[in-house]
């Protein structure tokens, strides 16, 4: 069997499981009539449908996306556009490193254009339907040149380093590569709140009131030094509403939408901190680091024995073997192998809710407000209470609704 057929073999099995999933949670969601138990008291008959309807429209858009995703993928292989594209740049001399960087860049723009429509679609038919967007089709334009500048202000320095690394250090590249990459990840979690994230949105400290003071006492309460609490500006593009903790050392914050704090209480916007601040308390984001650089550490393991295997170049159109040729490779193809460790990363990451939401009753000292918050936030979210177990165990990293409620009801405030 040669190496184009294994690899195949793992990409259609991907390809299956992946559509299987959708149609399930798909015909799951179809087939619910009633309204969940624990939702009675707070869904109505109507918004109970429109969630169903938003999540049948998720699910077979995600499908014919998933299908053309495939296609796409695969006509870079059938079509020996890796090779043309390597053709096409050695006749402009470009020096080594450059032409690399090039590949990549040429490689990752043609995918990005032939899946821009989906983005649109999604954006403003399914979001605008449902009443979540507020994106202006300018300002959909702004943020991908904006992402996309800093996209290549990140990586031109970090694969020059990779591509040095490679020529430069022998065959222990692979280590040294992964050091400078782990530094420099590191390095962009720390500035990511300083510098990336205000460019695409506004950042503002609570206003001094009720609310700060509460949430600054918790803070206090819980030994839990911040930069601050930030509201962030998140309706001017969408409806949705969210919290996160970011940062390390002296840049940590915690982020809340200002749709987040339209919604909910006082009392449930504090159990919503406590919970963001048991994430950093238990280490989480720690942790998730962690285990984020084990990864990396195997993934340039396999990329050095993987690196001057030609075979496998020729197999999938390139002209011989080069760093850019499996960096790329990698960056397209390599999901079809790891796919199986989804489920084992979504379980850490449950795992860390749990212990996070336990930490936030514990630190208000009652249930109810986290409770009340969880369900206002699946409420107008529109988030599907009836997921299939296996759509849920291969693609949520967080316990399903009804899970996390029945954990913080066993949770003892005594």
């Amino acid at each position: 069997m040669n190496i184009l057929s294994v690899f195949l073999i793992f990409f259609f099995s991907k390809l299956i499981l992946d559509l299987l999933l959708d149609i399930l949670n798909l015909k799951t969601i179809a087939k619910t009539n009633e309204i969940p138990g624990f939702l009675k008291a707070h869904l109505s008959e109507e918004d109970f449908s429109k969630t169903k309807r938003y999540t049948v429209s998720k699910e077979k858009f995600s499908i014919f996306q998933t299908v053309c995703q495939a296609i796409v993928l695969l006509a870079f292989i059938f079509s020996g556009c890796f090779g043309r594209i390597e053709v096409f740049l050695v006749q402009w001399g470009l020096p080594g490193y450059i032409e690399g960087i090039i590949f990549i860049y040429i490689v990752s723009f043609i995918l990005s254009f032939l899946m821009f429509p989906f983005s649109v679609y999604f954006e403003f038919v399914i979001e605008k339907k449902y009443g979540f967007s507020n994106m202006t089709a300018s300002m959909f334009i702004l943020d991908l040149v904006k992402s996309t500048l800093i996209g290549i202000i990140i990586s031109f320095p970090l694969l020059l380093a990779l591509f040095w690394f490679v020529d430069s250090t022998g065959s222990l590249w692979w280590i040294f590569a992964f050091i400078f990459t782990m530094i420099f990840q590191i390095v962009l979690i720390i500035l990511y709140p300083l510098v990336i994230a205000p460019i695409f949105n506004k950042f503002e400290k609570l206003e001094e009131g009720s609310l700060t003071e509460r949430l600054f006492a918790l803070a206090s309460k819980l030994d839990f030094n911040i930069s601050g609490i930030f509201k962030m500006d998140g309706s001017k593009r969408s409806k949705h509403s969210n919290a996160y903790f970011t940062g390390l050392g002296k840049t940590k914050r915690v982020v809340l939408f200002d749709t987040l704090l339209n919604l909910l209480k006082d009392n449930e916007l504090e159990a919503v901190l406590a919970h963001e601040i048991g994430h950093y308390k238990k280490r989480h984001l720690i942790k998730g680091i962690i285990l984020s650089l084990a990864v990396m550490f195997c993934g340039f393991f396999v990329i050095s024995l993987l690196l001057h295997f030609e075979p496998l170049f020729l197999a999938f159109g390139f002209t011989g073997s080069s760093t850019y040729g499996i960096i790329t490779l990698m960056m397209l193809y390599s999901s079809c192998f790891t796919f199986f460790l989804t489920p084992l990363f979504n379980l850490f990451s449950r795992k860390n809710e749990y212990e996070a939401d336990r930490y936030a009753v514990l630190a208000v000292e009652n249930k109810e407000s986290l409770k009340d918050a969880l369900l206002k936030l699946g409420k107008d979210n529109l988030s599907n209470p009836v997921p299939h177990p296996l759509y849920s165990f291969f693609h949520y990293s967080h316990p399903v609704l009804s899970e996390r409620l029945k954990a913080i009801e066993k949770t003892s405030t005594f």
